[in-house]
């Protein structure tokens, strides 16, 4: 029972363990100390680490004692698979103090070949969602007190944190220019890379495309899925836009789930064409949802193009998201160009959207 060391002494260890956290510089320095003390605080023989990998969509270990080499190399997990798995898309914790009597255990290698009976497992929680899990253990029937599980629930809520931290420092440098997230160019560079492009098109008379993309219905995968799904959507997102972009092209995060590609030495149609070719490509492509589902998504696109549609970086976002917007109010799923959209205001009576 929690009674068996006091409020201040067990309020003192969070402190120590959590100021120690804060000490180590790398992210694999972090999952060993994380592994190490989960050990020391719940005396358990065995303990396991998984974080959500946003490439693979599985959760993957990063660390790990006291377990064969057979058990850790066996494949990921996904997301709501097995009892680690709802820990972390449920955010809530699983007890028991002999798993070779759960139904959940009894085909699980940690049972017949670990010899693994009582076992804890936290997710790593953060504000929005769990990215991971801690998973002790021992290898008898010996049940957790609630001492321990409190500790480690409350470890585990500071490791998550820690490791957030440590990733953002970590990625300080590259986030100066790239989108934390995706791995593209973010807002910022992207504004950098056009004002450079753009500055070449005027000095040798080029044409330049600007495509603003804004996926459809985000916010209803988002609700639907999770936001860790949600977040490797992007990715996957990202990824495909990258695939199907020229080495001369430039992709960008804008913010949320806008993208801009800038294609320097194309002209309006062909970067409709363009736009048209990545849309189906997106069209045909799978997205992980909950319980591993299958799901096909589609994105809204505006195009602009130096120099009919402006001079100015500024302008040509504008014109480019304009466009875009009334792919959005036309049904969804296609691609107007600056100028088609002047064709259609000017038709409808409405005059060009503010």
């Amino acid at each position: 029972m929690l009674s068996t060391l006091p409020s201040e002494e067990i309020l003192e260890k969070i402190f120590f363990i959590s100021q120690r956290l804060t000490s180590y510089d790398g992210v694999d320095d972090i999952w060993e100390y994380i592994a190490k003390t989960a050990l020391t605080i719940t005396r358990a023989d065995a303990v396991v680490i998984r974080d959500f990998n946003l490439a693979s969509g599985h959760l993957t270990i990063v660390k790990s004692y006291g377990l064969t080499k057979s058990y850790i190399n066996e494949p990921p997990i996904r997301l709501e698979e097995g009892v680690i798995g709802c820990v972390v898309s449920e955010s809530k914790p699983y007890i028991h103090s002999d798993i070779s009597q759960a139904a959940e255990w009894n085909a699980n290698g940690l049972v017949n070949k670990e010899g693994v009976r009582s076992i804890v497992c936290v997710p790593l929680k953060g504000k929005e969602s769990s990215t991971g899990a801690i998973t002790v253990m021992r290898k008898k029937v010996e049940p957790f007190t609630e001492q321990e599980v409190f500790l480690l629930n409350m470890f585990g809520l500071q490791a998550s944190e820690a490791i957030k931290i440590v990733k953002l420092v970590n990625s300080l440098q590259q986030q100066a220019m790239y989108d934390y997230l995706t791995q593209i160019y973010n807002k910022n560079a992207l504004n950098s890379v056009l004002e450079k492009t753009l500055s070449l098109s005027k000095r040798y008379s080029s044409a330049m495309s600007v495509i603003f993309i804004d996926i459809d219905n985000f916010k209803m995968f988002n609700d639907t899925h999770g936001h860790l799904l949600g977040d490797k959507l992007l990715c996957d997102f990202a990824q495909i836009l990258k695939k199907n972009c020229r080495k001369s092209d430039s992709v960008g995060r804008f913010g949320g789930e806008e993208f801009v590609i800038l294609a320097p030495h194309t002209n309006k149609k062909k970067a409709v064409a363009f736009a048209n070719k990545i849309r189906k490509s997106v069209e045909n492509s799978t997205f992980i949802g909950r319980g591993n589902s299958e799901n096909h998504i589609t994105f809204s696109a505006g195009i602009s193009c130096f120099p009919e549609d402006g001079d100015t970086v500024f302008e040509l976002l504008q014109q480019a998201d304009r466009a875009m917007y009334q792919s959005k109010i036309t049904g969804k799923n296609r691609v107007t160009s600056w100028i088609d959209e002047l064709d259609i205001l000017e038709v409808d009576g409405r005059g060009i959207i503010a």
